[in-house]
């Protein structure tokens, strides 16, 4: 089967999906936030505006008791990332629960706000911030960032698939470091699909670049990214290249692939991973990328591993 051909059943699948969930889904003219486990939802912050000075840091005097009582730990940061696949697969609350209870940050795509996926959440004491790319059934879905720390601060966008017009989010968070001025950006992508060029495509990654081009500190930029050709995968290595991030090697690369590349990726600069794992799970349609970092000096040379965008 041709890559063109299979590219055109790709569409196909992707139509015949939105027309069964249109009748569901609504959407909202702005990226709306969810912050902790609550009904209300407020606008997100746009990115467009610097959210602190380029040194990329906030004052201490500027944060809440809460945030400054608990910063991440430099010497260990427990990362994850997953499409949770709306929770549609079977036990994905056992796996997300043993996931939850071993990582610090959490980032997970096609996240579905009901009170099961909070209340697990709740229970393993991390907060959140989600930005809602729709409601299905009056449930808001989008991309969601959990931590065992308080959010600083969070903006984001939406961006519309050009065939099925249901909106995909991204979501920027700051995380504060025990004992540095620094703070971790961590930005969450999930990345439109179904398109026939690669305008729109690149016009997502284009703005997640002017969203977090001024950070000068510690950055993870990871995510489902809907990678699938070599167009794509080109745009996002550019993507990497621009802001300086590196990828992670594998021996073994368990990462889910679609047409021979994979699609979810994990990308950081100013940390070095000490510890990495591809889960195999039957609970999703994507396979959780596991990674145990430590903060580096800025400094320091890391070497990007080509072989991880394959």
């Amino acid at each position: 089967m041709t890559s063109r051909f299979k590219l055109f059943i790709f569409l196909i699948i992707g139509l015949l999906v939105s027309v069964v969930t249109a009748s569901c889904v609504t959407m909202d003219s702005q990226a709306k936030l969810h912050s902790g486990f609550s009904v209300a939802s407020e606008v997100l912050p746009s990115c467009d505006e610097p959210l602190f000075a380029s040194k990329g840091s906030v004052e201490v005097a500027d944060l809440s008791a809460a945030q400054k009582s608990s910063g991440l730990n430099p010497d260990s940061i427990a990362f994850l990332n997953w499409n949770l696949y709306k929770g549609d697969g079977d036990d994905w609350q056992r796996d997300l629960n043993n996931f939850a209870g071993d990582h610090d940050v959490l980032t997970i795509q096609e996240a579905f706000l009901d009170e099961e996926l909070g209340n697990l959440l709740i229970a393993h004491a991390l907060g959140w911030k989600m930005n809602t790319a729709f409601h299905l059934n009056g449930t808001a879905a989008g991309v969601m960032t959990a931590a065992s720390s308080d959010a600083i601060r969070s903006c984001g966008f939406l961006t519309t698939e050009p065939i099925i017009r249901i909106p995909k989010s991204t979501l920027v968070s700051y995380y504060r470091i025990d004992g540095l001025e620094q703070n971790l950006l961590v930005a969450n992508i999930h990345g439109i699909n179904f398109t026939l060029g690669m305008g729109s495509y690149q016009q997502q990654l284009d703005d997640l670049y002017a969203a977090v081009k001024d950070h000068k500190g510690p950055m993870i930029v990871a995510g489902d990214f809907n990678s699938w050709s070599d167009e794509r995968m080109l745009a996002v290595t550019r993507l990497m290249d621009n802001l300086s991030l590196n990828a992670l090697s594998y021996e073994v690369n368990n990462k889910t692939h679609v047409f021979d590349h994979a699609i979810d990726h994990v990308f950081y600069r100013q940390l070095e991973p000490i510890e990495k794992k591809v889960w195999q799970v039957t609970s999703s349609d994507h396979n959780p990328i596991s990674v145990r970092f430590r903060l580096v000096d800025a400094s320091s040379k890391q070497t990007v591993a080509s072989s991880d965008i394959n």
